[in-house]
């Protein structure tokens, strides 16, 4: 074969590697959106990557990166799925027993109605009819009052299983980055074994509205490796696991502050002027006043 060939053949090798990373990052995406979209992110940014630099070292680094991304994936998605699962059943026994008291009830009151009306047709006194009839208002009103306290209960048990499957996300869902939480099990883990985690926080001057916010994101992805974990901390504040020194941390981070700061269209059609800040941290605080806590 020809240099010519041999050349030709290894960037459509190439093209094909590229294009798969691609396809399996939406795919990852689409199949389990709760976890798969901090995924599709990192292989969008190694795919990247490549693109301007495809020797054959990087193309092993990234087979072995790529391999390691799909199998957390696949364990963190299979463990998503087995505690909705979980908790859906959870709540479908909860509103089981709901349905059940109510048919119990409604049965109970069937038949107090039904001995009312026997009575009252049976009753020649205007007196003793009135009374029946006042017992029979009576039942009704019962009747609307645990009815609603039952809805009341239903609505409550829904609101618990939504927030029980919210608490088991790993990603915002605003932005698609890591939540919170999943950055706080990330950093303990580097602290679990034994390393000082090398922390970038990026915060806003003013809460960001969701469509601001999935901007600044799309922004912070694209000059971070794919290997440097991003979350959104807060409603302003977006915290990188940074994979490297402080030193080069710190002069990245100056040089993103510019491109993070400034105008962010909104569907509206308004534009937001936003001033950034960025500083290092190995402990990042709490997150303020108006903080997600997901």
């Amino acid at each position: 074969m020809r240099e010519d060939d041999c050349l030709s053949a290894l960037h459509a090798a190439v093209n094909c590697y590229l294009s798969t990373l691609e396809t399996a990052a939406h795919a990852l995406a689409e199949a389990c959106p709760p976890v798969g979209k901090p995924y599709e992110q990192r292989l969008s940014r190694l795919r990247a990557r490549l693109a301007f630099d495809s020797g054959r070292e990087k193309l092993e680094e990234s087979r072995i990166e790529a391999a390691r991304e799909l199998s957390d994936y696949a364990h963190k998605a299979s463990r998503y799925s087995e505690q909705e699962r979980a908790e859906l059943r959870r709540g479908l026994t909860a509103l089981e027993e709901i349905i059940r008291t109510l048919a119990h009830r409604q049965e109970f009151y069937g038949e107090r109605l039904r001995r009312f009306a026997t009575e009252i047709e049976k009753e020649r006194s205007a007196e003793a009819v009135e009374l029946h009839v006042a017992g029979l208002f009576s039942s009704l009103e019962s009747m609307s009052h645990e009815a609603q306290s039952l809805l009341k209960k239903t609505r409550g048990e829904m609101a618990q299983v939504e927030t029980r499957l919210e608490a088991i996300e790993i990603t915002d869902r605003a932005t698609g980055l890591l939540n919170r939480r999943e950055m706080e099990r990330a950093i303990a883990a580097v602290q679990a074994r034994g390393e000082t985690p090398v922390l970038l926080m990026f915060e806003f001057h003013q809460n960001l509205p969701d469509e601001a916010a999935r901007q600044a994101a799309e922004r912070l992805t694209s000059h971070f490796r794919h290997h440097d974990l991003i979350a959104r901390w807060g409603e302003r504040q977006f915290l990188v696991l940074f994979q490297g020194r402080e030193e080069t941390a710190r002069m990245r981070g100056e040089q993103i502050v510019p491109w993070l700061a400034g105008r962010y269209q909104l569907e509206d059609g308004a534009v937001m002027e936003a001033a950034v800040e960025f500083h290092l941290t190995d402990e990042p605080a709490p997150a303020g006043a108006g903080s997600l806590l997901a």
